[in-house]
C-alpha cells in the first residue's frame, strides 16, 4: 500500500491576483500557509479493476464507467493514462471538497504524486505544482489560481509571487515567536454549505479578460496588500497584519455580487461583536471556511461563542511541508 497525504491551505493576502489572466498581465503575489488539516489517498494492487471510493464522494467507480464525466471517473482515467489499471484507491479528507481551503489542489496534487510512486518515480515539488495545475486546469476544467498547487505542494507559510516567466517563493521560519503566537490565534469556522469554486471564480476571470478597470484596480490593490503582509510579518507587526487581512476582505468582497451573502456577513459580524480582531472568507466566494484571527488569550472563549453560528469551529496549527509520502509520516513543524 502507498499512502500520500496533502495539506489543505490557509490564504492571508493577495488571493485573485494568481488567477490568469492577471497575473500574466501584471504580476500575481499572495500569502499563505498549509495547516494540519488535508486529504490522504491510498493505493493498494489487489488484482482487481481499478476501482475509487471516498466518503467526501459518498460512492464508488470502477474502470468499466470511467467513460463518465464525474470527478471519480476523471480520476480513474488519470491512472489509466498512466497506465495503472488495477487497484484500490481510497481518498478521505478532513473537511468538505469546495471549502475553501484548496482541496481540488490538494487531491490533484495527491494523485499525481501517488501516481509517480506507484512507478517508482520521484517528482520535485515545483514540478508537482505545475503538473497539477496544467491538469487541473485542463483535463478536469477547473478554474483556479496558480497558489494552491504551489502553496500544497510546497507547504508552509510563505510569500509567493506569480508571473508570465515563472514562479518565486519566500518561506517563513515556522520556529519564529511571532508566527507561532499566530497560529496560536487562528481560528476557522464553516458556513455549513460548500459551493464549486470555478463558478465563483468565473466572474472574475471574464471581468480581468475583458479589461474590467475597476475589478484590475481591486486585484492590484489586493497584489500590494500581500507583499505588506510579508513585510508585516517580517516586522512582528500583528495591528498590521490583522488591518491587512480586513481591507483585503472589503476589496475582495467587492469583485462580485456572489462573493458573500447574508449568511457569511452574519458570521463576519458576530466575530467582530465578540473579540476578533480579523475576520475573512476564503476562497473563491459564496460558502466554505471563514478565517478568524483573535488574541491568543481569548482564542478558547471565541471558539466556544462561535459554535452559536456554526457546528464546525476548529482550530489550526501550520504545516511546514508539502504533498508527501505518509508510510514515515512528517508532523507538522518537524
Amino acid at each position: 500500500m502507498i499512502t500520500v497525504y496533502s495539506p489543505l491551505r490557509i490564504s492571508f493576502a493577495g488571493g485573485g491576483t494568481d488567477i490568469s489572466p492577471f497575473f500574466e498581465n501584471y504580476g500575481g503575489a499572495v500569502l499563505n500557509s498549509t495547516i494540519d488539516r488535508g486529504i490522504i489517498i491510498r493505493y493498494t494492487d489487489d488484482g482487481g479493476p481499478l476501482e475509487i471510493s471516498s466518503r467526501d464522494f459518498l460512492r464508488t467507480a470502477l474502470i468499466s464507467s470511467s467513460n463518465n464525466t464525474s470527478m471519480e471517473n476523471k480520476i480513474i482515467s488519470l491512472f489509466m493514462e498512466n497506465g495503472i489499471k488495477q487497484g484500490k484507491i481510497i481518498i478521505n479528507g478532513d473537511v468538505p471538497p469546495g471549502s475553501g481551503l484548496g482541496s481540488s489542489s490538494a487531491l490533484i496534487n495527491g494523485i499525481i504524486k501517488i501516481i509517480y510512486s506507484i512507478k517508482g518515480k520521484t517528482i520535485d515539488p515545483y514540478e508537482l505544482a505545475n503538473e497539477s495545475y496544467r491538469t487541473e486546469k485542463d483535463k478536469f476544467h477547473i478554474v483556479l489560481g496558480k497558489q494552491d498547487p504551489y502553496a500544497i505542494s510546497l507547504g508552509g507559510l510563505k510569500y509567493m509571487e506569480f508571473k508570465k516567466e515563472g514562479e518565486t517563493t519566500q518561506k517563513f521560519d515556522m520556529n519564529d515567536p511571532f508566527i507561532s503566537e499566530l497560529e496560536k490565534s487562528i481560528l476557522l469556522v464553516y458556513t455549513g454549505r460548500t459551493r464549486e469554486s470555478s463558478r465563483s471564480l468565473q466572474d472574475q476571470v471574464t471581468k480581468s479578460e475583458n479589461g474590467d478597470q475597476k475589478t484590475v484596480e481591486s486585484l492590484k490593490k489586493l497584489k500590494e496588500l500581500a507583499l505588506q503582509m510579508s513585510k508585516a510579518l517580517k516586522a512582528n507587526n500583528r495591528d498590521e497584519v490583522c488591518n491587512i487581512i480586513n481591507e483585503g476582505w472589503n476589496i475582495k468582497r467587492s469583485l462580485g455580487n456572489n462573493i458573500s451573502n447574508d449568511r457569511i456577513d452574519g458570521i463576519i459580524d458576530y466575530a467582530f461583536n465578540n473579540g476578533a480582531k480579523s475576520v475573512k472568507l476564503l476562497g473563491g466566494g459564496a460558502d466554505g471556511f471563514i478565517l478568524l484571527i483573535a488574541d491568543k488569550n481569548n482564542i478558547g472563549e471565541l471558539q466556544e461563542k462561535m459554535r452559536s453560528q456554526s457546528d464546525f469551529v476548529i482550530r489550526i496549527r501550520f504545516d511546514n511541508h508539502g504533498t508527501r509520502v505518509i508510510n514515515n509520516f512528517i508532523e507538522p513543524h518537524e
